[in-house]
């Protein structure tokens, strides 16, 4: 595929008085494409939103297939901490790995502190045991057909590799499980949001997260939508919930005296 300008980092405009920070990560083998209209939303309700390309993504997938899961994490790390520099407490967001990577950052001793909100969307926290011979077939065969593009919201093309390179599926498949044995270190209040009919990933993920950790969790159906719900038919359901969510747990930055 190739790659337009909304698949390039995002970040919001300047604002004189802006509600907080936010910090939106997209999924695997996915781009920002996948999560701007929910930042752009954010945006124009006053949130300093930020959007980070993953490395390995929005280039090609033999590119991909070099990075790691600590190269993603390390991405939107560095992204969190200069939003918490500017702003103090902030809220993250994801969608399926982008969600994976949210709740990693709030079990992060260095970080969850001034996490005050999650907004978690498919996120994966369920691993296949396919997944864990993965980087051995990829010694065979490099890589499999796309999983992006589970979207029921005609002529909604998401913006992603048509190819899933297998080694990524184990770093994939790491970050998942690492992420999973800490969840009981979340206390951020979560909105967990599931798509019943996702494709991509299980379901019960959600049920996994909602049960395991420590903070306050709301919870979402997502019933119109595919895996990808930020550009599908509940996307304005979901970005409304989401700053309602946000509004309740996250103090604004002129609320923080920065």
């Amino acid at each position: 595929m190739a790659f337009s300008e909304l698949s390039q980092p995002w970040r919001s405009a300047p604002h004189s008085n802006p509600a907080g920070g936010l910090l939106l990560c997209h999924g695997f083998t996915g781009t920002p494409h996948a999560v701007r209209p929910w930042a752009a939303d954010a945006a124009a309700h006053g949130w300093d939103v930020r959007a980070p390309l993953l490395p390995g993504h929005g280039s090609t997938w033999q590119e991909m297939s070099a990075s790691t899961w600590q190269d993603w994490y390390r991405a939107v790390r560095e992204s969190a901490l200069e939003l918490q520099r500017e702003h103090g407490t902030i809220a993250v967001g994801g969608i399926s790995m982008g969600g994976t990577l949210a709740a990693a950052l709030a079990e992060d001793p260095a970080v969850a502190p001034r996490i005050g909100a999650l907004v978690l969307v498919n996120a994966a926290m369920v691993d296949s045991p396919v997944w864990a011979v993965a980087p051995v077939l990829s010694r065979l065969v490099p890589s499999i057909g796309a999983i992006a593009g589970d979207i029921r919201r005609e002529g909604v093309i998401e913006e992603a590799y048509d190819r899933t390179p297998l080694r990524a599926v184990g770093e994939l498949r790491a970050l998942v499980r690492r992420t999973r044995a800490g969840l009981g270190r979340i206390t951020a209040p979560a909105l967990v949001a599931v798509s019943p009919q996702d494709r991509t990933v299980p379901p019960r993920s959600s049920d996994v997260i909602a049960s395991r950790t420590a903070g306050p969790v709301e919870r979402m159906t997502l019933g119109a939508s595919g895996h990808l719900a930020t550009l599908d038919h509940d996307a304005e359901d979901l970005f409304a919930r989401s700053r309602a969510h946000l509004k309740r747990w996250v103090p604004t930055s002129t609320e923080e005296g920065r």
